[in-house]
């Protein structure tokens, strides 16, 4: 009878695994970040903040790009970004992969607005608006004085 690979494995022979596993993710991680700090000395800031490194396997170095327009500046920067790569003590790579990636987009972007400090409405514009309102239209008036109470927050 055949072996059901998605059969319970004991314990056992998961947690006897395990370590080599770490380690190895680990190695992995440290050698990605070996390779985006080799990336921030390539690329501007602009085009740093669109792309990261995804994967380097067998020669093969993966790059996500935040989108389809960033992928094809990429793509067009290809031999550059090779040529660079080598210099900067990466002689065995042969090949760059560009794919795009939404997600990391979403990530990069929801890290920058939680950084963002909340903007706020100051005293002195909650004053020009409500002198503004005061000579405004019934409706534009309303809306005028809607948006002073956000100062009050």
């Amino acid at each position: 009878m055949a072996k059901n690979r998605f059969a319970p494995k004991p314990l056992g022979d998961v947690l006897t695994n395990l370590p080599n596993r770490l380690q190895q993710f680990s190695n992995k991680n440290q050698e990605n970040k070996q390779l985006q700090k080799l990336l921030e000395q390539i690329l501007d800031a602009n085009m740093l903040a669109k792309c990261a490194i995804a994967n380097y396997e067998d020669g093969t170095l993966v790059l996500n790009a935040q989108s389809a327009a960033v992928a094809m500046r990429l793509n067009y920067m290809k031999m550059s970004l090779l040529s660079d790569f080598r210099r900067l003590g990466l002689p065995e790579l042969c090949q760059i992969k560009i794919q795009t990636s939404p997600r990391s987009a979403i990530s990069k972007t929801a890290d920058n607005s939680q950084n963002q400090e909340k903007k706020r409405l100051t005293k002195n514009a909650q004053q020009s608006l409500l002198e503004v309102a005061e000579h405004a239209p019934d409706v534009l008036k309303e809306k005028l004085k809607r948006l002073a109470k956000l100062a009050e927050r």
